[in-house]
């Protein structure tokens, strides 16, 4: 029986996002989904909380009939996927992938310009955001991911609904939700400097799981190492 595979993108992303991770899967083992969540494409929201972005995914599960999905989210997608795990827990299988996960809540510098995102040109967040980020020195690499980040940043419903997810995103971290029960694992960047190495480990202590640490790639470990990121994707899913 194929496995069911879940993903959900971070912030100022949609499901471009991770489709060079989902390659590496093999379609005749798993049945892919990876939704774009508001505010990206068509979706929004009237508000932005871990309560309605549970609800999104809940429903994007039932109305696909998508039995007993593994959650993997990036970024702010380990938050939206820890509350789907608090609140709908009935509904998704024991085992929760989280990477680059949100496991403290970001730095002031980045919870003040998070809202900015929204009324700033999308190029210039896009370049200031990915310059952090991105600790590749593959310059065609980061000019793929400069070009992905855009085309996600200009991919939302609007202005408005971007300020509030940007809100919703500089609040929250995968710590504040109750994963009891729940098998966890990390994914992230040895370099992340949105989410240093440290705090990942703590959260671990706190929530339990176990951790992958990939080499010479930062917070958007999904562009710089997307086969690595995939190999601890699968390795976790098939232990026992």
């Amino acid at each position: 029986m194929k496995q069911n595979l879940l993903f959900i993108h971070g912030f100022r992303g949609n499901h471009l996002g991770l489709e060079d991770v989902i390659k590496y899967f093999d379609r005749d083992k798993y049945n892919i989904y990876a939704p774009d969540i508001p505010p990206a494409g068509s979706n929004s929201m009237k508000s932005y909380t871990p309560e309605t972005y549970a609800e999104f995914i809940a429903n994007y599960i039932k109305s696909n009939g998508i039995k007993s999905p593994i959650l993997i989210g990036h970024s702010m997608g380990s938050i939206v996927a820890a509350a789907v795990a608090e609140n709908y827990p009935e509904l998704i299988n024991k085992k929760i992938i989280f990477i680059s996960p949100i496991s403290v809540k970001v730095a002031s510098f980045f919870k003040a310009l998070s809202p900015l995102s929204a009324v700033l040109p999308n190029h210039l967040i896009s370049h200031v955001t990915t310059k952090y980020f991105f600790v590749s020195k593959d310059k065609d690499l980061y000019k793929k991911t400069i070009d992905l980040t855009m085309i996600g940043g200009a991919d939302s419903t609007s202005k408005k609904d971007s300020y509030k997810s940007a809100k919703f995103s500089a609040n929250y971290s995968i710590l504040d939700f109750d994963l009891a029960g729940k098998d966890i694992h990390y994914i992230a960047g040895e370099k992340d400097r949105l989410v240093p190495k440290e705090r990942t480990k703590n959260a671990s202590k706190k929530l339990g799981g176990t951790i992958t640490f990939i080499k010479d790639a930062g917070h958007l470990v999904n562009y710089e190492n997307p086969k690595a990121t995939a190999a601890a994707i699968e390795k976790f899913i098939n232990t026992k």
